[in-house]
């Protein structure tokens, strides 16, 4: 355990470093085109957001339209059912 946070200690202070001199050698352009590429891909994370967003508003009418064919489809299997069983001679109490 006491490995793992030196290592990590060691690791932030490396990239602390690294840092510095970064800045210090090829001043601020480097972190200009890193915020740069964090606003692209934050944008596009938006539209990836809001196309998600598109798809769940419109699940409320996919959703609707299944549980309509879904209680169709039931209606129809439950009159093939009567059908058989009038076929069959059996006497069936339809409730209307």
């Amino acid at each position: 355990m006491l490995r793992l946070i030196f290592r990590t200690i060691l690791i932030i202070f490396i990239l602390f470093v690294v840092t510095v001199v970064l800045a210090i050698w090829k001043g601020g352009e480097p972190f200009r085109w890193t915020g740069a590429k964090v606003v692209t891909a934050g944008r596009a994370i938006e539209a990836f957001g809001d196309a998600i967003d598109g798809i769940k508003k419109g699940s409320g009418k996919i959703k609707k339209k299944i549980m309509e064919l879904k209680e169709n489809l039931d209606l129809k299997q439950n009159s093939r059912q009567e059908e058989q069983l009038e076929d069959k001679g059996g006497d069936v109490h339809k409730n209307k």
